[in-house]
């Protein structure tokens, strides 16, 4: 009985500490996120107010067009477009010469895929049948 009472008596004590950490570890990570959260919109400067258009205005709203502008180093537009056209033609070439790379399986893994293969394998694994 006293082998019993010390070995529960070492589980609570065990996972206790165990649970402790974990509550520990929660409270830095909250102390982490309240310390490095961005300053608040009440502090910034208020944004300026886009011009408005001189479109004439035929009652409807047009949303705005969305617009990405990429940093790169010396290049324009068409030419990060060219490059992103080149790139997406590559990977779809390198999906169809089926790559060993960018294949999904590895070859002879899904012998299930083929009722033939399944059989012949089920042959291979129990050659003898009972009749």
């Amino acid at each position: 009985m006293d082998d019993l009472t010390w070995g529960l008596m070492m589980m609570v004590v065990g996972m206790g500490v165990v649970f402790a950490l974990l509550l520990v570890l929660v409270g830095v990570l909250m102390l982490i996120g309240f310390l490095d959260r961005p300053p608040s919109e009440a502090k910034q400067a208020p944004a300026p107010a886009p011009a408005p258009e001189a479109e004439p205005d035929d009652g409807e709203e047009k949303p705005a067009a969305p617009a990405v502008r990429i940093i790169a180093d010396g290049l324009d537009e068409n030419q990060v477009a060219a490059i992103t056209i080149a790139v997406m033609t590559h990977a779809e070439n390198r999906r169809r010469l089926a790559a060993p790379e960018t294949r999904a399986h590895a070859p002879g893994s899904q012998l299930f895929a083929s009722r033939w293969l399944a059989v012949g394998r089920g042959f291979q694994n129990n050659p003898f049948t009972r009749r």
